[in-house]
């Protein structure tokens, strides 16, 4: 699909905005119990037992609208026709698992770990809202260190956590995170079940793993990941749960997922994308999919690269590219000469792609490739740029610290980014202990590398 045929529609009603319509539907809510204090509350419960038949009818009628999707051949969804569709490119820069593959691999999960903790801080909060909190709080802005306080503390974080451990001085380890995660449920899908692990194997495993939803209100999947588990929860099968009731197809969360495919075919991003292929098409379709084919491949390649942009370019020919995702890459890469700093990138994506939703694969992509190309080898730079442009910012600050941390190593990382992780990362699967060491966790990486490269 091009952009210029994409026609967002308009909220119902006098055309509302998001934050609009989210209001009306509070107004609902405050009429019933305005009517229920004015002696109608028979009235109020039949409008609300009305209004949510609507709510349920209208989500029918989208999901039988797309969860079969017609196809496209500019953005086809079997693997054998996406192959078919690259640019030539690079498919292979290492015939074995690379001689500094350790220095790399901490570097990028280091980075990894170091980006998603500073976006955590105040993920999804607007520029101005970061700006002002970091002001307030005399941090710098873009950041140059850890949030000196973020909001509500206190406030649990996916079942183990809570949000203080995001701050400076207040954590011992990488602060538990979907994103994370995500990383180890990679690694633990290839131990059990070995790289070419299905959908009812990922289903099985996540089921096993993840509390969807803890005591204590925190969450431990993202949104469309909730959908996958909870539709195979209910009995439905595996290629089917991922699909049923959910809008997030072509979301940023298949891409959160794209490393540990990168950190198993270090130097061979062919690989590392058919792997996300495997993992992504769990739960995403288009440009979800493509989105985590090229962040693994993207990660691949930085294992064998000195400069991240060549890690990105690389990354762009393992997908499609007529598709809506390789577009914008392409177009982040022309229009990089006039974009300096944070504000530029918000500027330039917000009006190329004014009404795609927050938390899509592309517009947060874009965020990482500018963030990636301001900053360059500039650690610092990179996830402080990416994580100032808002949106998923933990996602879009995870992912740039892993590219580019793999590409200068962890001996070029700022020690004041990892040394508070005490070389630990905080975990919340039911099989694994609460904090895994990092050491131990590259080993079981490299492990998977030489197999994958079929050596012994």
């Amino acid at each position: 699909m091009k952009l210029e045929n994409i026609r967002y529609p308009k909220y119902p009603s006098q055309i509302l905005e998001p934050m609009e319509f989210t209001d009306k539907v509070d107004d609902i809510r405050r009429y019933a119990l305005l009517a229920a204090e004015f002696g109608y509350s028979k009235e109020a419960q039949d409008f609300l037992d009305e209004f949510e038949n609507q709510i349920k009818n209208t989500i029918e009628k989208f999901n039988d609208l797309l969860e079969e999707p017609g196809e496209d051949p500019e953005e086809p969804e079997e693997l054998s026709e996406i192959l078919a569709k690259r640019m030539e490119g690079k498919r292979r820069l290492c015939i074995s698992v690379p001689d500094d593959y350790q220095e790399r691999f901490l570097g990028s999960f280091l980075g990894r770990g170091a980006g998603c903790t500073l976006g955590a801080g105040l993920e999804f909060q607007s520029v101005d809202n970061m700006r002002i909190w970091a002001e307030h709080f005399g941090d710098t802005f873009p950041l140059t260190n850890y949030w000196s306080e973020v909001k509500n503390p206190e406030a649990s974080r996916y079942i183990t956590g809570n949000a203080t451990n995001l701050t400076k001085g207040r954590m011992n380890s990488i602060p538990v995170d979907d994103d994370t995660a995500y990383t180890l449920l990679g690694l633990l899908t290839l131990e059990k079940y070995g790289p070419d692990f299905t959908h009812e194997q990922m289903a099985r495993l996540w089921n096993e793993e993840v509390e969807i939803h803890a005591e204590n209100g925190s969450w431990g999947l993202f949104w469309g990941e909730r959908k996958f588990i909870n539709n195979y929860r209910s009995g439905m099968k595996a290629e089917r749960a991922g699909y049923y009731k959910n809008p997030n197809v072509q979301s940023v969360a298949a891409w959160t997922r794209a490393d540990a495919w990168g950190y198993v075919a270090p130097g061979w991003p062919e690989k590392a994308a058919q792997l996300a292929y495997r993992d992504a098409t769990a739960n995403h379709r288009r440009n979800g999919v493509y989105g985590e084919m090229f962040m693994a491949a993207a990660v691949s390649a930085a294992f064998a690269v000195d400069d991240p942009r060549e890690a990105l370019e690389i990354a762009l020919c393992e997908i499609p590219s007529e598709s809506l995702f390789a577009d914008a890459v392409r177009w982040a890469f022309s229009v990089a000469p006039h974009i300096h700093n944070y504000k530029d990138a918000v500027a330039a994506v917000t009006s190329r792609y004014q009404g795609m939703f927050e938390g899509h694969a592309v517009n947060n992509a874009l965020y990482v490739i500018f963030g990636i190309l301001i900053g360059g080898r500039d650690f610092t730079k990179v996830i402080g740029e990416t994580v100032a442009m808002g949106f998923d910012n933990d996602c879009t600050g995870a992912t740039a610290g892993s590219i580019v941390g793999a590409v200068i190593g962890k001996k070029n990382l700022p020690a004041y980014w990892y040394e508070p992780f005490q070389n630990r990362v905080e975990c919340y699967f039911r099989s694994c202990p609460r904090y895994l060491d990092i050491d131990e966790l590259e080993t079981r990486f490299y492990k998977q590398a030489k197999l994958i490269y079929n050596e012994r």
